[in-house]
């Protein structure tokens, strides 16, 4: 039996709630496979990048530089599979799109920009004026460990 409340069902309210989670799903594994892919080149670069033995000094200097570029951008997007791999464990316990400080829900809009978002835009913009470096807490999503994924062990 359906119950009205405020002129829209229980049952509608559901299935608005659950085509909302199959969309953000859909946004999380997209978010997932593009970084992944991602990855993959710049470590593919990475390797490319390696001059053979022998070389000279520039040709050393130049190639040291581009692995360490490619690998600080490697580090930063593992940090974005980090957190998109804790907005798919938080999707799996229901807490996906809802935010982890004031738990109101987060907007689409938000979580369209930023699909591992774990806060609203105004904790996270109070989380921001925060931080100052040495200051702060471990917030929630980012004390689980985390294993980086079957994927990024093939090189």
């Amino acid at each position: 039996m359906k119950s009205k409340t405020g002129g829209e069902t229980k049952t509608s309210r559901q299935s608005q709630a659950d085509a909302r989670l199959k969309d953000l799903s859909k946004l999380l594994a997209r978010a997932r496979q593009e970084v992944l892919a991602r990855v993959r080149v710049l470590r593919k670069e990475e390797q490319d990048d390696a001059v053979e033995l022998p070389a000279d000094d520039l040709d050393v200097a130049r190639s040291l530089e581009d692995i360490e570029t490619d690998a600080g951008l490697i580090e930063r997007y593992e940090f974005q599979l980090k957190a998109i791999d804790a907005a798919l464990s938080r999707l799996e316990r229901g807490r996906y799109g809802i935010c982890e400080k004031c738990k109101k829900e987060i907007p689409l809009e938000r979580l369209k920009a930023v699909p591992f978002a774990a806060y609203c835009i105004d904790c996270q913009k109070t989380r921001n004026e925060r931080s100052r470096p040495g200051e702060g807490d471990i917030d929630e999503p980012s004390r689980h460990v985390w294993t980086p994924p079957e994927e990024l062990k093939e090189s």
